[in-house]
Formats: structure tokens, C-alpha cells, sequence
């Protein structure tokens, strides 16, 4: 049976009183099918918490008490009680198997023993139908429930309902749609979220967040959990998001920041927004002209994880000069102790800082660039722009999410 059809029996004593009809059904979470330990019914203007063992018999349209109603001892409060009606119905549930927000419709209950047991929640079609009094019109249509077992429910916060997965599990799943279920959710869940993360991967989901959401959270954060997050972003998505949260606010954040990337976020906050500067990552990678091959690429594989793309490797002077760029493909081409500097591309596409952002982003199209080096007036490198902020430029955040990952 479901609940909803339970919520419109009424209630007759043993001695075929009525009673009314019940209001809700109480359960406790302390097993992985929980039992109903009560029914709540409303009689004679008052609320009466009527135990399941006082329960006789639930026919098709009405539940039988094996007492009179002024015999049976109430089920006592407790604050660990869970009330099906008011706690779980219309709760949301994220779903991690389909990244996707469900609303819980019905709550399936089954019988063994002489006890009724919770067996899972219905988020389908035919649970909303039940609610209108149409669940046999829907089910000739849609035979089966869409049903989630019970044991794979999350049952350590009710108010925020969600299907039970391991850390590993939720990590693997895209940033981007992981955003998805955090941009359908309410902060608090959204933070609940975001906090069973790992750092890395909660800040590479939340750069994937409307801009919106992102600084709603951040505002309702901890200054020191805001600062970890912030210190895990890509320098860019990180300067653009303290940009538009209040200036008290962000200095609090960036004082309790690595040294080191503080400031490097207040120097990328100084640069008008809409300029090159303004959307530019500091993250790149580079090298001298003097390393070979087989130097460069063993620095590489130090700095992959802190770079936001190994396709383009930078050759500056040491005093910071732009001088060249080479592809990871033409390293594979090149004998390992050959001089970069003997084949790299002098010839440099590179845009100076204060360059509006509308011109940067057809540089990168016009020369099909995956990223675009950033100089200033004296061409020391600043910083480069990748193909994913020029795609930011001209395309909303939902079409921007459709771009291959490659390309991102």
C-alpha cells in the first residue's frame, strides 16, 4: 500500500465508533526498513498518537483499532519520530545516479509479520496521480512505479532528503552536474552538498554554479570555509566571484587565504572586469628558453595539476618577457635534448591587458585558439585567456555547459 492512500482511510475503534480520517504516520529511523510506530488521527477537536500495535486490521477503505479509542495509551512524543506526511512528502531528493532533482510523490509501506514496514519513496508519475485520487487511471498508462528503496535513502537529515552515495561516488560524477543538482536545491542543502566534498572538487563543481547561486553561498558561508573554497579556484572564476560579493565581505576572505594566492586575487581584482585582464587565469604554464625537451617536459608533469591547460607552454625571459610558445605536440615531436629555443613559435597571437573582453574572445575565434596569452604595455606575461571564458563571453552558462570537456 502507499501513503496516500492510507491518509484517506478512517479510523473505527472496536466498538465501530468513527473517528475520523488519519492525518499522518509516524515512523522512527533507526532500522533500514523503518516500522511504523504510530498513526496520528485527529478526534473531537484534538490530535491523538494512536500506537501500531493498536491497529487491527487496514482494509481497503478504512483502518480497525482493536480498542475502544479511550483504552489505547498514546504513543509518546519523541523528537527523533519522523512524520511521513510533514517530513518526507514533496521532499526533494537528490538523485546522483541521474544528477537530477526528484520530488517524493507517495512513500511505499508494505506488511510482514503483523508490522508495516516503510519500503521506499515513489518520485514517479504514478504517485502524483495517487495524490489526485487517480491512481488507477495512471497506472493503465505508466505500469510501473518509479520507486527508490528505502536503504538508499539518506536518513541522517530528513528535513534535507537524499539518496545515500560515498564521497568516491559523488566525486566522479561531472562538476557540471553536480552544479546542476546544487542550482536546484536550497542554500542549506546546497552547502550540505558542497561540504561533503573534498576541497578540489567542491570548488570545481561551485565554478560550475550560476554566477547567482555562487555568491548567495558564498555570502551565507563561514568566512573560513568561504576562504578554503575560494583558494581552491581557478584564479579567474575566483577574482570574478569576489567581485561581486560586498567589499567587507571579500577582504575578510582574502585575509584568511594563502598568502600567495591573495594576493594574487587582489591584483586580478584590480583589472576592469570587462577586459582581458578581468577574465584572464594567472594558472598557465611556462618555461625558459634555455631547458630541452625532456626539461620541459619533466617540469610538466610537476605542474599539471596547478596549470588550467598543458596544450600551450609559455617560454618567457627571466625577466618575464613573453619570447615564444610551443604545443605538447611539437614536444613529442622534438628529440628530448633539443633546446626549445630552437623550435619554438616566436610568431605569438597575444593580447594586451587592457583589452576589451569582446575582442579577445575573436582573437580566440578567428585564430582557433585554445588559449591566448595576456601581455602588458612591456609584453611580460600577465596571464592567458582560455577558450572557456571566451565562450563565457558570448554564450549564457547553460549553452556553455554543453561545449565537449575537451574544449573546457
Amino acid at each position: 500500500m502507499y501513503l496516500t492512500e492510507l491518509l484517506s482511510k478512517k479510523v473505527f475503534d472496536k466498538n465501530d465508533d468513527h473517528w475520523g480520517k488519519i492525518k499522518d504516520i509516524i515512523i522512527s529511523a533507526d532500522k533500514t526498513y523503518p516500522r511504523i510506530e504510530a498513526i496520528k488521527i485527529k478526534a473531537n477537536g484534538e490530535n491523538y498518537f494512536i500506537p501500531s500495535s493498536y491497529i487491527d486490521q487496514i482494509t481497503t477503505n478504512k483502518v480497525i483499532l482493536a480498542k475502544p479509542l479511550e483504552d489505547i495509551i498514546q504513543y509518546p512524543k519523541q523528537d527523533s519520530s519522523i512524520k511521513l506526511s510533514r517530513d518526507i512528502l514533496d521532499r526533494q531528493v537528490v538523485d546522483m545516479e541521474g544528477s537530477k532533482i526528484r520530488r517524493v510523490n507517495d512513500v511505499e509501506i508494505t506488511y510482514k509479520k503483523g508490522e508495516y514496514y516503510i519500503i521506499g519513496v515513489d518520485i514517479g508519475i504514478n504517485g502524483l496521480f495517487r495524490r489526485l485520487g487517480l491512481g488507477k487511471i495512471s497506472k493503465k498508462f505508466h505500469p510501473e512505479d518509479n520507486i527508490i528503496s528505502w536503504k538508499d535513502i539518506d536518513s541522517l537529515d530528513f528535513s534535507n532528503l537524499k539518496l545515500k552515495v560515498s564521497k568516491e561516488k559523488l566525486t566522479r560524477l561531472h562538476p557540471a552536474d553536480i552544479a546542476d543538482i546544487v542550482d536546484g536545491l536550497g542554500i542549506s542543502d546546497s552547502m550540505s552538498i558542497l561540504n561533503s566534498l573534498d576541497d578540489e572538487s567542491a570548488a570545481d563543481a561551485f565554478e560550475e554554479i550560476s554566477p547567482e547561486k555562487q555568491k548567495t553561498i558564498l555570502t551565507e558561508m563561514e568566512k573560513k570555509e568561504a576562504a578554503v573554497l575560494v583558494d581552491e579556484m581557478s584564479p579567474d572564476d575566483a577574482a570574478d566571484l569576489l567581485a561581486t560579493i560586498s567589499d567587507e565581505k571579500k577582504e575578510e576572505i582574502l585575509r584568511l587565504m594563502d598568502p600567495e594566492e591573495s594576493q594574487e586575487l587582489r591584483e586580478l581584482l584590480e583589472y576592469p572586469e570587462n577586459t582581458a585582464g578581468g577574465i584572464m587565469t594567472t594558472e598557465y604554464a611556462y618555461v625558459t628558453g634555455n631547458m630541452t625537451t625532456l626539461d620541459v617536459m619533466t617540469t610538466l608533469r610537476k605542474i599539471a595539476d596547478e596549470v588550467e591547460t598543458l596544450y600551450y607552454i609559455y617560454i618567457l625571459s627571466q625577466d618575464d618577457d613573453l619570447e615564444g610558445v610551443v604545443t605538447i605536440r611539437e614536444l613529442l615531436l622534438n628529440n628530448n635534448d633539443t633546446k626549445i629555443y630552437d623550435y619554438m613559435n616566436k610568431d605569438i597571437i597575444s593580447v594586451d591587458v587592457n583589452e576589451e573582453e569582446d575582442e579577445v574572445a575573436k582573437i580566440i575565434a578567428k585564430y582557433n585558439l585554445v588559449a591566448l596569452p595576456v601581455v602588458d604595455e612591456n609584453n611580460k606575461m600577465k596571464g592567458i585567456v582560455t577558450v572557456d571564458d571566451a565562450i563565457d563571453i558570448v554564450l549564457p552558462t547553460a549553452w556553455k555547459k554543453r561545449i565537449p570537456t575537451m574544449f573546457r
